[in-house]
């Protein structure tokens, strides 16, 4: 079965047409109608919808989940952006260019070298723009797991609860109305023109119309396992740190009308939970604070290596996991959350902690010499400034120097679906021929033509703030 039609079958299973659906007369006589509509409320979706308000829209926000917020509040919450104020306090040299030729080259060439550049360059001011709304970052910033250079910025408040406390008031502010539990399964269309959509509150299902445009904002299908399952066979079985509204379900209907859908077999895993384990320890955060060892103790790929070449090397262990490893000057570092996440994962028996390498490493059931003399190789390395496996050795990489030392079990978790919605620098989405469909716009993880195969860390957020901004001034002044 090919990938079209293995879409179709899907559809079918999840995707019910009321007997209505298809006869839509007179639509702005039997319902509410607004401006715009915007589907889904995490960054991408917010900044769509005050964005959208400030061009003059009135904006209907639909949300499938209780609560607002979908995959940008339970994620890490860094932004990547050059921004040569902090960077050059730091030492660290960037540029747009060197970004954008980062993202386009780690992405194997096959991202919209369009949208690359748009969202490198757009980056820094829309950072701006959300400290402008009353948001605040830490004055530093750092090479985040697979971002492969120190441009990602930290905010205050944990996760990514800033981001949404920050566009939640600005849309308040800006008398955005919004409905929650209201999955949109139906893009809705008349002559041509996508005029609205369909949403399942409940069990009742609902209509909702736009008049100039609607913006899909909904969110990557990481938390279908099926759908996973479809696409990538070696995949079946992982966890996923994703929030349940991440099911694909949006970007599904759009497909029914038209819309042209890429690069789905790209599907992005991190450090995380085992399956069959409790508790996800994020100790590999900051790339110049672990190494990654496995059953034997010893390393066996550079921790700063592609996301998806590091997803590969880890599911081609016999166990299928690895461990994490920091010293107390990693652990001071990681944060509060991340190092409450540790001690309850030291309470479930899923990390530990040694004063010396030889009592973690028993503990931990690898062996002790194997992983003394790892750590000495690697400290060496930082000393020299040569790393054995090829790891980039900068001013900011700390040895594991410092007792007591930490460690945690790290699977491969389902993150990030690079594919999605095709669409182009306006955000317009595309058809299967490369037209706009009128009146239908995306932006966000539902999209698949930015990274390519391989998403740098922290250009998720840079992605979903600078493209949900264009998605709501382009939906706004159709």
């Amino acid at each position: 079965m090919n990938r079209r039609s293995l879409f179709s079958a899907f559809l079918l299973t999840i995707l019910p047409r009321p007997s209505h659906a298809g006869l839509i007369e007179n639509i702005f006589s039997k319902g509410k109608s607004w401006d715009v509509i915007v589907v889904g409320a995490g960054a991408a979706g917010l900044s769509a919808a005050v964005e959208a308000a400030d061009n003059g829209a009135s904006v209907l926000l639909l949300e499938s989940q209780p609560e607002i917020g979908g995959n940008t509040l339970i994620s890490g919450g860094f932004y990547a952006s050059v921004d040569k104020k902090r960077q050059e306090k730091q030492g660290i040299t960037d540029s747009v260019e060197l970004h954008v030729q980062q993202t386009y080259e780690l992405g194997g060439r096959l991202g919209d070298p369009k949208l690359v550049r748009t969202m490198v360059t757009e980056a820094q001011e829309s950072l701006e723009w959300l400290e402008k709304l009353g948001m605040h970052f830490q004055p530093r910033v750092f090479e985040l797991y697979g971002a492969h250079w120190p441009r990602a910025h930290i905010p205050v408040l944990p996760l990514g609860q800033g981001y949404i406390r920050t566009l939640a008031d600005a849309c308040v502010k800006r008398r955005v109305e919004l409905k929650v539990k209201s999955e949109v399964r139906e893009v809705l269309t008349k002559d041509n023109k996508v005029i609205g959509v369909g949403a399942y509150c409940g069990n009742e299902y609902k209509q909702y119309y736009a008049r100039r445009g609607v913006v899909l904002a909904a969110g990557s299908f990481a938390a279908n396992p099926d759908l996973i399952q479809k696409i990538s066979p070696k995949l079946k079985g992982l966890t996923t740190n994703n929030a349940p509204g991440s099911n694909g379900l949006a970007m599904l209907a759009a497909e029914k009308v038209g819309a042209k859908l890429v690069n789905l077999e790209f599907i992005q895993c991190l450090p995380g939970c085992p399956p069959g384990n409790k508790y996800r320890v994020r100790f590999h955060n900051d790339v110049s604070h672990f190494i990654f060892v496995n059953k034997n103790g010893e390393r066996f790929i550079r921790e700063d290596s592609p996301r998806d070449e590091f997803r590969d090397a880890v599911l081609s262990l016999p166990e299928k996991y690895g461990f994490i490893i920091i010293d107390d000057e990693g652990f001071r570092r990681a944060g509060i959350l991340v190092q409450k996440e540790a001690v309850k994962a030291i309470e479930g028996g899923e990390a530990w902690k040694g004063e010396t390498l030889k009592e973690l490493a028993d503990k931990m059931g690898v062996p002790a010499d194997n992983l003394i003399r790892t750590v000495e190789d690697y400290n060496e390395g930082v000393r020299l400034g040569k790393d054995r496996l090829g790891k980039k050795i900068h001013s900011l990489t700390l040895p594991i120097a410092h007792p007591p030392f930490w460690a945690c079990y790290a699977g491969m978790t389902v993150h990030y679906t690079e594919g999605g919605i095709a669409i182009d620098e306006k955000t317009r989405v595309l058809n299967k021929n490369n037209q706009p469909v009128a009146g239908l716009y995306a932006a966000g993880t539902i999209t698949g033509n930015v990274h390519g195969k391989n998403r740098l860390g922290a250009n998720g957020l840079a992605d979903a703030i600078v493209f949900g901004r264009i998605a709501g001034r382009q939906a706004a002044k159709n």
